[in-house]
């Protein structure tokens, strides 16, 4: 049982920054079995809850946000430099992306936050920190 627990619920440390505005930041802190989860915010101002999901032979990569009452998901576009990554191609290894857009998550925002800064951070693309070994655990 324990070692379901631990493939479940495992911390990481994930940070997506955003290129356009900088103070805007993702942290996936969890891994759990379905998802990587964490945090978007504005320094220490915690905006809401979020997650990206891995693709599947059935969805493409994917992100979600919940806040409250509010649920919002979208697709998530990953990239090496400017070259898009799929699970189909063989150019990019999935451990090399560094770059990440989440497709529809300005828009999403704009229904429930009118913060510019956000909104601006959230329509472009965020820098995928080392830590997250294209979104998967780095094996050290």
């Amino acid at each position: 049982m324990y070692f379901l627990l631990v493939e479940i619920i495992q911390p990481i440390n994930c940070v997506l920054v955003s290129e356009e505005v900088p103070n805007i930041s993702i942290v996936l802190s969890e891994r759990r079995s379905n998802a990587l989860k964490g945090t978007i915010s504005n320094e220490k101002n915690i905006k809401g809850t979020f997650y990206t999901h891995k693709p599947t032979q059935i969805k493409p990569s994917s992100w979600s946000f919940e806040n409250t009452n509010i649920k919002f998901s979208g697709e998530a576009i990953l990239l090496k430099g400017n070259e898009i990554w799929h699970p189909y191609q063989t150019e990019i290894k999935s451990h090399e992306v560094n770059k990440v857009l989440f497709s529809g998550l300005s828009s999403k925002l704009s229904k429930v936050s009118n913060e510019r800064e956000l909104l601006k951070a959230s329509s472009g693309f965020f820098k995928i920190g080392n830590g997250c070994y294209g979104g998967r655990i780095n094996k050290v």
